[in-house]
């Protein structure tokens, strides 16, 4: 299984689908096309694909559910019917996450499937986690799980996302790609109509490389003048072509 689940870095990096099943891919998105999408809508939807219970805390309690109860899949099974083609084009193409329902598994009636009969889709919990497994590494999104050890804490976790929610609802959305796109042009001298035509993840990796890359070059010229002891530093902090998925740079997508 984990094998099906690992992603291929060097597609991601040239952001070619990534195939799902016969009939699922999931596509990668230049700047440009979440430029026009528009960049709220964009990062909240994918938000809503790749969400876990402990992300909707107060949401699932206000339904009369226990977020430690419900499982990632179940969830997903819940805001699939809040997510029409229009919205998720971008990243699934032309499944309609909206018009799958829920059967029973033709080979266990205890596993339950998401599936559009007339057009052939089919998602079960492992699809699922492909497609959700693809978008988190593609936009760095590592899911928190939180449990509750008792009622206190679980009252607290509770209370403490709704005034999350409250919080984000009246806060004014600043741009996330922004000062990114800023800082790479300046540093790189791109035109903005390279930046828009670069797919996600290669935008990102530029981002990362140009931060080892600054990193790499302050510790060398430190060395050089003697106000770094080399025998102290990680010499693997020196090497600017060191995968990025090594270093700790990558940045983190909020809402």
């Amino acid at each position: 299984m984990a094998d099906l689940l690992e992603i291929d870095t060097l597609s991601l990096y040239f952001g070619e689908p990534y195939q799902v099943t016969d009939t699922i891919a999931v596509l990668q998105p230049t700047i440009g096309q979440i430029i026009h999408y528009g960049e709220k809508e964009y990062f909240s939807m994918v938000h809503t694909i790749t969400a876990i219970p402990s992300d909707m805390k107060s949401q699932l309690w206000d339904m009369g559910l226990d977020w430690m109860q419900v499982s990632d899949f179940e969830l997903f099974m819940m805001l699939s019917q809040t997510l029409p083609m229009d919205k998720t084009e971008i990243v699934l193409g032309d499944i309609d996450l909206s018009a799958l329902r829920p059967y029973q598994h033709p080979q266990n009636p205890d596993m339950i499937i998401l599936a559009d009969i007339e057009r052939g889709v089919v998602i079960d919990e492992f699809v699922y986690l492909r497609i959700v497994n693809y978008l988190r590494k593609l936009h760095n999104i590592t899911p928190k799980i939180e449990h509750a050890k008792n009622e206190f804490t679980k009252n607290f976790l509770i209370e403490e996302d709704r005034q999350r929610l409250a919080a984000n609802a009246t806060k004014p959305y600043e741009s996330f790609l922004a000062p990114l796109i800023s800082s790479v042009k300046v540093r790189q001298g791109y035109s903005l109509d390279y930046i828009k035509n670069e797919y996600l993840y290669e935008f990102f990796d530029d981002i990362n490389r140009l931060q080892i890359i600054h990193n790499a070059d302050a510790l060398l010229q430190g060395c050089y003048s003697g106000n770094i002891d080399m025998s102290k530093i990680n010499k693997k902090e020196l090497d600017w072509m060191r995968p990025v998925s090594s270093d700790s740079t990558k940045p983190q997508i909020t809402l």
